[in-house]
C-alpha cells in the first residue's frame, strides 16, 4: 500500500518497511479477533485520490464508507484482515 518494499528478513510475524523520511514501520502479528475498534487508524493522504483509491482495492482494501465534508474528502476501507484506515484526498 505505500508503494515501498518489505525490508529483507521480513516473516509471517514481523516485517517493517523503511520509509522515504527514514522512519522504519514495524507490524507484528497480534491475537485474532478484533472485538473493538483499532488501537492505531492511520490516514493517508493521496494526491490522486481516484487512482490511490483504485489501486489500495486492486491490494484487497475493502471500501467501508465515503465522507465528504466542507472541502474535506475521505473514504474508510478495511484491510483484508478487517483493519481501518482512511485515505483522505489532497489539493496542491
Amino acid at each position: 500500500m505505500l508503494d515501498r518494499p518489505v525490508n529483507p528478513g521480513a516473516t509471517a510475524r514481523p516485517a517493517a518497511i523503511d520509509t522515504a523520511s527514514g522512519l522504519r514501520l514495524m507490524f507484528h502479528q497480534v491475537p485474532p479477533g478484533k472485538v473493538v475498534k483499532n488501537r492505531l487508524h492511520p490516514d493517508l493522504a493521496a494526491s490522486d485520490y481516484g487512482l490511490e483509491t483504485d489501486r489500495l482495492i486492486k491490494l484487497g482494501a475493502v471500501k467501508l464508507n465515503e465522507f465528504e465534508q466542507g472541502s474535506s474528502r475521505w473514504t474508510t476501507f478495511a484491510d483484508p484482515e478487517g483493519n481501518e484506515f482512511d485515505v483522505i484526498a489532497t489539493t496542491t
